[in-house]
């Protein structure tokens, strides 16, 4: 294949474009650690603080206007959970388990039924959807993905 001047420049403009891609993708991974930092220092340490109780929020959705969720965490290691679907038809779902303490301060749901884990990060105040590692979402969605205790 014989590279002319249209071919080199193409290759050129498609190389910058892809190294500077990389670059804003730097600056929104360091935009996001930031974020997460913050919300890290508000987490909660369950040795020493009481994360029982109810938390509520609304969770965004992809395809409905959000999911608006409650979770109700026992002090004798079971939960309640109720996700309604907003603008669905038979949208609402509950379910209820057992959870555990990862760390100091992940939450782990439990479903009985399949075995799926779900994880939240303790705060104070609320609980944050995260992965099991306590990783918060660092998009411009992360306070959509927090419940606040009622």
């Amino acid at each position: 294949m014989r590279f002319n001047r249209f071919n080199l420049l193409l290759v050129a403009t498609a190389i910058i474009t892809s190294m500077s891609g990389c670059t804003g993708s730097q600056k929104r991974t360091t935009q996001q650690e930031k974020e997460s930092a913050t919300m890290a220092t508000t987490t909660v340490n369950t040795k020493n603080k009481n994360f029982y109780g109810t938390y509520e929020g609304t969770l965004p959705c992809a395809d409905c206007s959000g999911i608006r969720t409650t979770l109700k965490i026992n002090s004798d290691t079971t939960y309640e959970l109720r996700s309604e679907y907003l603008g669905r038809k038979d949208g609402v779902f509950e379910e209820s388990g057992i959870y555990n303490i990862v760390g100091e301060n992940i939450i782990e749901l439990v479903t009985p039924s399949s075995g799926e884990k779900t994880f939240y990060k303790i705060l104070d105040g609320s609980v944050a959807l995260s992965d099991s590692l306590g990783t918060l979402n660092g998009s411009e969605l992360a306070e959509h993905y927090i419940l606040k205790r009622q």
